[in-house]
Parts: C-alpha cells; structure tokens; sequence
C-alpha cells in the first residue's frame, strides 16, 4: 500500500465523535419523467435537466403534460443525508429533526438503528424529478417552516436539551433557506454552550440562498459571524450557490476552475468572517481555510449514476467526517469527494472498506 494511501487507512479505521445535526426532515417522492413510450412496459426517461427546460420553454404559452414514473420514495433533508454517512462508517449521528409523530415514518426506518434519530413531528413532503445529470425539487415546506427553538425545549425540557448538545465535536444546522426559523434555531443550538465547552466545529449547508433575499441573507451571516471565534465555522456549497454568494457580498465570479475558485473562496471568507468555506462541483472540490490556506481535489465523473439527490448532502457529511480528526484541508476534500462518487453510483453511505476502496480508485488524492 502506498504511503498516499495508508494514512487515509489509518484515519478512516480509527474515525470516532459525536455528530449532531439538525434541523429539518423530508420524504422524497422521486419520478423519471416519460420522453417516448413505446408500449406499456417499454419507454425512454428524459435523460438531461436541460431537456425539462426546453420543454417548459417550447410551450409556455400553453400547457405541459408530462407522464411520471415513480423511482421510489425515501428520506431527505440536511440531516438524515448528510448524517447517512456518519452512520455506515460506525459514527451514530445525532439527528433532531423531523421524522413522524404517531410513529417513525416507513421512509427513515433504516435509519433507527444506526442514528439516533429525536422526532419533533412529520416530515415535510418533497416532489423531485430525476435526470441523468440533474434534478429538480418541489417541496411542500409547511412542515419545516414551523419548526422552531421553542419546540426542543418543549417537548425535551432544558435538561433533555442540555443533554441532547452535549459533547458534541461537529454541530451542523442545514437549509438555512428552507427554514423560516433558522436564526432563532441558530440561536438556540449557540445556547447550549453559554456555560460548556464548545464543539471544535459548526457546519452549515444553507442550500438554495438564491430563495430568499440579500437583506435576510446578510442578516443571518451578521448573526452568525460573531460565533466564529469560540466555533470555528465552516460553510458548504454547491457550484451555483458559491456564485450568489459570491455576488451578494461583492466578490467578481472567478472561472469555474479550482485555483481560481479557491482563490476567491479566500477572498470571500475573509468578507465573511468564517473559519471555513467550501465548495463542491461535479468535477472539483475546493476550499480555503484560516488554518490550512487553500486546497482542491479534483473529482472523477461517474458512470452509471443511480441516484442524485442527494449528493451534495453526502459530500457534506464526508467531508464532517473527515474534520472529526486532523486530516489536512486536501485530505478532506478527497475523502468527501469518495463519499459523493460513492453514493451517486450506489445510492447509499459506503462502509469502512468501501470509502477507503474508492479514495484508492481515486486519481486526485
């Protein structure tokens, strides 16, 4: 075994902490659209994002029907997929979130045992529609829009609460821009640690910031900031939400090559005030970080793609378990981009063996 690799060996077998995220829950209803049916059990699916789009446009000045072929229906949200990969490496993640109410609903059972699941009430619905190299989501988001601080101390009590945060090393809130409360939920996790040691990191995915407006935007960064210097904070994002972020706070879009995005990720940081931002695309992943300066890892396209949705959440949840120990910033990135190639090509986390098996196969590590 090459000394590239041992030292990813070494970390993935011996990888422990305690992981809480929180805070929102989804089923995923997933479908294929029809493009060209030739007979009851034989059609073709549209293939490309793009497709939907010309379609949509071709006929705007009347009326689309489109044929949906259900692909199947399954957890969502920040927590339970970003989570999913803490889970099968052995690391039981923390989830508050919502789950069900009378009961747990069918689409989270697998994860009972592996996670600790805490349900606050029923998940919110989402509709996606998958393509070979996209998807689009449509979410009903009564749900997680009504879930706020107020209801953790409720149903828990400040002691069930207290306990619930405590001895956390990574806390992550996720879908800042699905969430109406997430300032005050925000406020709620920062007090838990008034009086306790701190977690050594805080994550956020604030999902599509192009949803809301630049005045909350910069009304929860400005929130956020302050905290940075007692929780080091790390924000993730996708391709097209690093480039509104980048345009909201004066930041000139840099190519979408990875020095020239980790270069900006700096700049923009700085602006920021967080200890960390990342982005990940389906060819690079890239980073700067007050500690570690600026890295990349550049990222194989997979073949045989089985599943999307997703994706994002589980390079996220890779790359959380990969800040549970020392692993410089490139190393970080590598195995995030192994659980992302991983779970788009198998539609679930990878065991142990599995991501150390897929960071090897790797030709940027």
């Amino acid at each position: 075994m090459s000394t590239e690799m041992t030292k990813y060996v070494d970390y993935v077998k011996s990888i422990s902490g305690k992981i809480l995220l929180g805070c929102d829950g989804f089923v995923d209803e997933t479908y294929e659209i029809v493009e060209v049916r030739k007979s009851q059990t034989d059609y073709t699916a549209m293939k490309q994002l793009k497709q939907f789009g010309e379609l949509l446009v071709a006929r705007a000045d009347g009326g689309v029907g489109l044929e949906l072929v259900p692909k199947r229906r399954c957890e969502g949200g920040f927590g339970i997929n970003t989570g999913r990969i803490a889970a099968i490496l052995g690391i039981k993640p923390v989830l508050p979130g919502l789950y069900g109410s009378a009961a747990i609903d069918p689409a989270f059972l697998e994860f009972e045992d592996n996670c600790e699941l805490i349900s606050l009430g029923d998940p919110a619905l989402t509709i996606a529609l998958e393509f070979g190299d996209g998807k689009v989501l449509m979410s009903n988001l009564e749900a997680v829009s009504n879930l706020k601080w107020e209801d953790f101390e409720a149903q828990f009590g400040a002691k069930g609460v207290k306990e619930m945060f405590a001895g956390v090393d990574i806390l992550g809130l996720g879908y800042w821009s699905l969430t109406a409360d997430f300032d005050n939920l925000f406020r709620g996790f920062m007090s838990q640690y008034e009086d306790s040691a701190p977690p050594r990191r805080m994550f956020f995915d604030f999902a599509d910031i192009k949803k809301k407006s630049s005045e909350a935007f910069m009304e929860s960064l400005e929130l956020i900031k302050p905290y940075n210097s007692k929780i080091p904070l790390t924000f993730s994002l996708n391709e097209h939400e690093v480039l509104e972020l980048f345009s909201r706070i004066g930041v000139a879009a840099p190519k979408l090559e990875p020095q020239a995005v980790a270069a900006a990720l700096t700049l923009a940081r700085e602006k920021i005030g967080f200890d960390e931002l990342v982005v990940h695309t389906p060819e690079f992943a890239a980073a700067s970080s007050a500690v570690d300066g600026e890295a990349y890892a550049l990222q194989d396209r997979q073949e045989n793609v089985v599943r999307l949705a997703g994706a994002g959440d589980s390079f996220n949840g890779g790359y959380l378990c990969a800040s549970l120990g020392d692993l410089p910033l490139k190393e970080r990135l590598v195995m995030a981009n192994a659980a992302t190639a991983f779970f788009v090509t198998h539609a679930t986390g990878p065991t142990k063996e599995q991501l150390i098996a897929q960071i090897e196969k790797a030709t940027d590590k």
